[in-house]
């Protein structure tokens, strides 16, 4: 049986935004973000982060190792992975995100 090598693009079904602003202790994380995948995989700890520009980007989960070295926990496989989740993330953030905000 042949099997065609076609995959199709993850969905992401939800984004549940979790505020958490840490502008006043020097950081930069706006809010932490978690999404749904296929509507059978949760994915958590997606952060929200205000960039020295003043843009917004979304970091993902990392888990500090042995000698204080980060280590990534997700690692989207492709740009277009990476950009599907960022804008969706980020999409969901300024809905959240009063009208009144000056944030971009």
């Amino acid at each position: 049986m042949h099997h065609s090598m076609v995959y199709l693009m993850m969905n992401i079904s939800q984004v549940r935004i979790y505020p958490f602003e840490t502008a006043s202790l020097g950081g930069h994380t706006l809010a932490y973000a978690d999404i749904t995948i296929d509507s059978c995989l949760v994915l958590k700890g997606l952060r929200v982060v205000e960039g020295a520009g003043g843009g917004l980007f979304v970091a993902f989960p990392t888990q500090r190792g042995r000698h204080g070295r980060y280590y990534d926990l997700v690692v989207p496989l492709n740009a277009a992975t990476r950009e599907y989740i960022r804008t969706t993330v980020i999409d969901a953030f300024k809905q959240w995100t009063p009208a009144n905000s000056t944030r971009e």
